[in-house]
């Protein structure tokens, strides 16, 4: 049980913790050392028993924790963690305690942002990472609920992914560079993230078989270090039939510009280094966007490149394969609107076997009526 003891200043709670542990709070008020007494003793009784000095860390304390915890994350997602929290953060709620963060102030922090001009996606990733920052806190059993449920995290604007045909496409690839065509070409044949061609070895790009193998991904850090990972999931590990036009744009590539031995880059740089995406984007891509006169994102030759694969009337189960989607559920999601033509082939099947049917009946009527 947990008992009171008055004091000069004020009173003093001495209670035990579930493990049998002593602690105690003073307060400046009998009423409130009663009531915390109480409060004690019936989370003890109910089996929600939080420490009460958890709720006093300051909140640039567990951050730190909370960035230990996660070393075992992928290096990307640290890397998010701790630019969010040392740049977006812990500048505007480091003065407030783990356990005593109001709701309201931190929809005061969104809101701000967004007044500031940040972009809803960048705040409401923010917000992503605070509330994963707070949830581990109740995971841990540092405070009993997130703050973050109760606030309202600002809407994301849905942006509209761009197809291009195929003239637009090759405009694109053509007015590239003879050292960066292949890339535009091959990102659009095979669907390809940017990480994935960025990471594509010279044993894996088999030109000869028509085939690309996706085994890993080069990601580049803020600190400007390049970093080898294997694809998030088991289907981002795969094998891509390219066309033959292509293979043959690769073969030539890999002759004059591919870095040398089998573990040399596909698409290195000029110097024969990891190429930036920053780099390509700014120096290469944006031109030949403005010469093609086209207006898209390079992720966009991804989708592109589903929408071709659609046209020609790809299966869906086969499109996930080559896109290495998790499920056929995540390209159902993402690209389900470009398959109407299923739908109207269900109801011409329907059709057709309707037809069938009646005629079937209808023969069997004047067989029986003669």
């Amino acid at each position: 049980m947990a008992w009171i003891e008055k004091r000069s200043n004020g009173y003093r709670v001495k209670y035990r913790d579930p493990l049998g542990r002593q602690h105690s709070r003073s307060f400046a008020r009998r009423v409130d050392a009663h009531r915390f007494a109480r409060e004690v003793e019936v989370d003890k009784d109910r089996g929600s028993w939080i420490d009460p000095r958890d709720a006093d860390l300051p909140l640039a304390r567990w951050a730190e924790t909370f960035l230990s915890l996660s070393r075992r994350l992928s290096p990307t997602t640290q890397q998010t963690y701790r630019r969010d929290l040392e740049q977006y953060v812990l500048p505007r709620l480091e003065a407030h305690r783990l356990g005593r963060l109001p709701a309201e102030e931190i929809e005061h922090w969104l809101n701000d942002e967004l007044a500031a001009g940040i972009a809803p996606s960048s705040v409401h990733r923010h917000y992503r990472t605070l509330r994963r920052m707070l949830q581990v806190a109740v995971e841990k059993q540092k405070i009993l609920t997130n703050p973050c449920d109760r606030a309202d995290p600002p809407s994301v604007p849905h942006r509209e992914s761009i197809f291009l045909d195929w003239d637009q496409a090759i405009r694109l690839a053509e007015a590239h560079s003879d050292r960066y065509r292949t890339l535009i070409y091959l990102a659009v044949d095979s669907g390809m993230r940017w990480s994935e061609l960025m990471g594509l070895r010279r044993r894996n790009a088999e030109h000869h078989r028509r085939k690309v193998r996706v085994t890993e991904q080069l990601v580049r850090l803020d600190t400007g270090k390049f970093l080898r990972r294997e694809p998030k999931t088991s289907a981002g590990t795969r094998s891509i039939t390219i066309s033959p036009v292509t293979a043959d744009l690769l073969a030539e590539h890999l002759r004059q510009f591919a870095a040398d031995g089998p573990d040399g880059l596909v698409f290195p740089n000029a110097a024969g280094n990891p190429l930036a995406s920053s780099s390509f984007l700014n120096n290469h891509f944006a031109r030949a966007r403005r010469l093609a006169g086209v207006e898209c994102r390079f992720h966009d030759l991804r989708h592109t490149s589903v929408a071709f694969a659609i046209a020609q009337g790809a299966h869906p189960k086969a499109i996930q394969a080559r896109m290495g989607h998790s499920s056929i559920n995540v390209t159902l999601d993402r690209y389900g609107h470009l398959f109407p033509e299923l739908d109207e082939a269900i109801a011409d099947a329907f059709g057709r076997e309707l037809a069938a049917a009646r005629l079937r009946r209808d023969t069997n009527v004047v067989h029986l009526a003669v």
